[in-house]
């Protein structure tokens, strides 16, 4: 597929700048791609039209406007492409040095479309939410201690004493997780991954579990203000006490394009400095 209209999105409030945004039109133009402004950025970007059908997303920003540009078009089956104009940009299929290349490669239809798995659970309230990379349950930070219990269907796994748990996919396991102490996945594995958040517990240690799993949340004990949930990095809702959270791994209706050929662990070596060492001295 050749890509011919894309619509931009950016965080309103840490727009990439003038000139990454130039560039990008100048590239655009170039190539024959007709850019439009997405509608939750519209201010941010006043020299695009208001947004038209698109046929992929181009996100300016690093992971964290990522997730929220693949939120923003989630179910709408557009494809979202990530240019990294912030830090690790670990969703990022190309760096802002790489602007032209990677509209033309738009253009020529020289991509892949990566699917992307989900988590699902439904909030208090009824309201049914989706995080492509994790649902985390946090204490507030006004209380001390965070009294939880993790289980399945079949029964309770562990009681939990800390600040909260990140259950999160294969893929966003090299996010919130990873700082949190969990291992890395191989996004091509049907997992979930359940870390929790300074445990108060030496025995405690992050579970991978099937796909397949239903996974319970439960609040035992909250003192004080409620702890919070929070998708893909977005505060969402309080879970009172002896409320729970059900959740399950779905298949997602979130794609990332893809340029290169660099595999999973090339780009991770990259992006986490791995690969880096020694090369000083060489």
């Amino acid at each position: 597929m050749k890509i011919s209209k894309a619509c931009v999105y950016v965080d309103a409030f840490n727009c990439p700048g003038d000139e990454v945004v130039r560039t990008l039109v100048s590239a655009a133009e170039a190539c024959g791609i007709s850019l439009s402004a997405a509608g939750p950025c519209r201010s941010a970007l006043p020299g695009l039209a208001s947004e038209q059908s698109c046929e992929a997303v181009i996100v300016l920003g690093g992971d964290g406007t990522i997730l929220r540009g693949l939120d923003a078009f989630m179910g709408t089956a557009t494809p979202v492409v990530g240019i990294n104009t912030g830090h690790l940009g670990f969703l990022a299929s190309a760096e802002s040095s790489d602007l032209a290349e990677a509209l033309g490669r738009l253009a020529a239809g020289d991509f892949v479309i990566e699917k992307l798995p989900a988590l699902e659970t439904t909030l208090p309230g009824g309201r049914l939410v989706h995080a492509v990379n994790d649902i985390c349950l946090n204490r507030a930070l006004t209380v001390g201690m965070l009294h939880l219990e993790l289980g399945t269907p079949g029964g309770v796994i562990a009681r939990i004493a800390g600040d909260g748990v990140v259950v999160s996919t294969a893929l966003g396991s090299t996010a919130y997780a990873l700082s949190a102490g969990g291992p890395v996945l191989d996004p091509d594995l049907p997992a979930i991954l359940v870390v929790p958040i300074c445990a108060h517990q030496l025995s405690l240690r992050p579970l991978v579990f099937a796909a397949s799993t239903c996974l319970r949340l439960s609040v035992a004990q909250a003192r004080g203000d409620a702890p919070l949930v929070v998708v893909d990095g977005r505060p969402v809702a309080e879970l009172g006490q002896g409320q729970s959270l059900s959740i399950t791994s779905v298949q997602g209706d979130s794609s990332l394009i893809r340029f290169s050929s660099e595999g999973f662990y090339a780009r991770l070596g990259r992006k986490l400095g791995w690969s880096a060492r020694g090369q000083d001295a060489q």
